[in-house]
């Protein structure tokens, strides 16, 4: 995931308190692959699970060492606006998959999500607005990412999104509901690691 909030303020005066967080919850989502169209979709839902995840504050802005309020990666000598962070699903015991699932991630903010939260949390009105509003799915290059497993398309998603812009093909094989998205994203896409114990 990656964490775009201040704890205060916004761009160059964005502040945060280092190891400041808030709760959101998250849930992860598995399901079965259903192979009988033309494209892989996603089946039967085996496993669901909601965690109320802490979150971190992105780091406070570097105005010295960055521009527009991005925050300064003393390890990378980097600037950032997110802050990249993982997050870790523990299903029940038993919890059967096969070997091949597709994986979501799926939270509520403001005006997204299966339910909205709308606009009467306390948090909206504040200056910075609400926290979950400014989080994000993380996307990385493949490359040297930590993943397990193989990705049998990796220029492609699941996504479920109500805006068009967010599909490759500009919306016109739908929107609102979960589905096959190709070919645009080979160099950025979400990782996940499904580990037994």
């Amino acid at each position: 995931m990656s964490s775009w909030a201040c704890e205060s303020g916004s761009m160059t005066t964005c502040t945060t308190t280092p190891g400041a967080t808030f709760t959101h919850p998250i849930t992860m989502n598995i399901y079965a692959v259903d192979e009988s169209g033309t494209a892989p979709a996603p089946g039967a839902l085996l496993a669901s699970r909601t965690e109320n995840a802490s979150i971190p504050f992105r780091p406070s802005a570097d105005n010295t060492n960055c521009t527009g309020g991005r925050w300064f990666n003393t390890a990378t000598g980097t600037c950032h606006n997110g802050f990249a962070f993982r997050l870790t699903f523990n299903f029940p015991a038993g919890t059967t998959l096969p070997e091949r699932v597709i994986w979501t991630v799926a939270y509520n903010t403001t005006h997204a999500g299966a339910n909205p939260i709308g606009t009467g949390a306390p948090c909206y009105s504040t200056s910075t607005g609400c926290p979950y509003d400014s989080l994000n799915v993380g996307a990385q290059t493949f490359p040297g990412a930590p993943y397990q497993g193989i990705d049998v398309d990796p220029d492609a998603v699941f996504l479920d999104s109500s805006d068009p812009a967010a599909y490759c093909d500009g919306g016109s094989g739908g929107t609102g509901f979960l589905r096959f998205d190709s070919p645009c994203w080979t160099d950025y896409k979400p990782l996940g690691k499904i580990t037994a114990v």
